[in-house]
């Protein structure tokens, strides 16, 4: 592989590190936003959420504008919402502006997670596809782990001009640097090869093929796409996505992608926090917060090297076993009271790492490989939009299910969801580890 490819993919990449800088920069600034603004629980769940609203619109219609307008062009699109929104959050005078701003960096969420993946998708050569794919989850861990320090930098810096009443400001303006850097190199990659042949532009996507591969193999690739896509010349329609020849497969993406959220990886993050405090064990809850973002990333890593050689199948069903033992695991140590130990410290962090060397890392690939070009843009909005609306019922069900079923059982729960994603991973998900992507329809016809 080219160092050419794995230059192209880092870039459509950095979207995702935006969007795990995002989710996890507000965390820190909740304290300064709730005595600045006079925030009562219900505006801090409003200005929290106000990006996870955002994020629905963002991905359901970015991969048919995409689509239309192109890869490329969308993601610069994507790069100047986060510019405004992080400009705009900084210096947001009220409470409604900074919702309103949140909402637009949510929009840039949402489109950088759907147009990354397809993105990298048609650049990367098959036997790479999957590691270059985990591109986007590293990004999202990375920017998570970079928004941990700044927001620490921030809170404990020596400068004058930043107090403790000000602080949220620059915490949310700090997005402000990667965004430009996102913007500025964006405008340096090309557009989607397999894109430009959709549109007619041939000469510009054997020039872009010619980089990823060498001479005989980019003239391979572009005939295999070419052959494709005339295989299916007629305009598609909303019909045509769910037809009998695409609907098992757009259906197979769309749960697939909202079930990864019913893992509960979000609520462990959120419940988190408080499982620490009643450890008291392994040093202050900001390092071992820290040191779940780092757990966080190893264990991505790791996933490089399983991806493409273990494949998608083996990976999601391992991690669904350990994630629903974990899941029983601390449902227990809740019932019987035993938090005080470093054992419920060890199963969190065995969550975490099973999560991102398997559900977290085959994510974004799966579901930007499985469509086919005709259909690609438009189905990974629908299964990204899927994973979005999921995860928004996720976090307003979480705290009511606390309250009705109590903690033990509300773990129990999801222990349950985890075990029961095997049948639907035995059942329905097939393997695409080293498919050129113009023949993965086969598979599921």
């Amino acid at each position: 592989m080219k160092k050419y490819t794995i230059l192209i993919s880092g870039v459509a990449a950095l979207g995702g590190l935006l969007f795990g800088f995002d989710t996890a920069v507000i965390a820190g600034a909740i304290s300064g936003l709730k005595n600045y603004f006079s925030l009562n629980n219900a505006d801090i769940g409003l200005v929290v959420a106000a990006a996870s609203i955002g994020c629905i619109p963002g991905a359901f219609f970015s991969g048919r504008l995409a689509d239309k307008y192109g890869r490329k062009k969308m993601m610069l699109l994507t790069a100047i919402l986060y510019v405004v929104a992080s400009i705009g959050s900084g210096i947001a005078g009220s409470f409604a502006q900074l919702v309103i701003y949140r909402f637009v960096g949510g929009l840039a969420i949402g489109m950088a997670s759907t147009l990354a993946p397809i993105y990298i998708s048609e650049v990367a050569p098959a036997d790479f596809r999957g590691r270059l794919g985990m591109m986007q989850q590293l990004a999202i861990v990375l920017g998570i782990l970079i928004a941990f320090i700044s927001n620490y930098a921030l809170a404990n810096t020596g400068f004058s001009f930043v107090t403790t009443q000000n602080q949220w400001r620059f915490m949310l303006a700090a997005a402000l640097i990667p965004s430009l850097i996102f913007f500025i190199l964006l405008a340096l990659v090309p557009e989607s090869p397999r894109w430009l042949i959709l549109n007619d532009k041939l000469s510009q996507a054997k020039k872009v093929f010619s980089k990823i591969y060498e001479n005989s193999a980019a003239e391979k690739e572009v005939n295999a796409v070419q052959a494709d896509i005339n295989k299916h010349s007629a305009k598609l329609s909303f019909k045509d996505i769910f037809s009998n020849k695409y609907k098992r497969v757009v259906l197979i993406g769309i749960v697939f992608a909202a079930i990864a959220q019913l893992t509960g990886i979000n609520i462990i993050f959120y419940y988190a926090p408080l499982i620490f405090e009643k450890t008291h064990v392994g040093g202050s809850v900001l390092f071992q917060t820290v040191l779940t973002g780092i757990v966080n990333l190893i264990f991505t890593l790791i996933a490089f090297a399983l991806i493409d050689r273990v494949g998608r199948k083996k990976l999601l069903l391992f991690g669904s076993v350990v994630m629903g033992l974990c899941m029983f695991v601390i449902g227990y140590l809740f019932y019987k009271k035993r938090l005080d130990n470093y054992f419920v410290l060890i199963t969190v962090f065995v969550y975490i790492a099973a999560f991102a060397c398997t559900w977290g890392a085959v994510l974004w690939v799966y579901v930007a490989e499985i469509f086919p070009n005709r259909i690609r843009g438009h189905a990974t909005s629908f299964a990204i939009f899927g994973n979005w609306l999921s995860n928004a019922i996720v976090s307003y069900t979480f705290p009511i299910m606390l309250s009705h079923l109590g903690s033990p059982t509300t773990f129990f729960v999801y222990g349950i969801i985890n075990l029961g994603m095997i049948f639907f991973v035995s059942k329905f998900v097939f393997e695409t580890k080293g498919v050129a992507l113009e023949k993965i329809e086969e598979y599921y016809q």
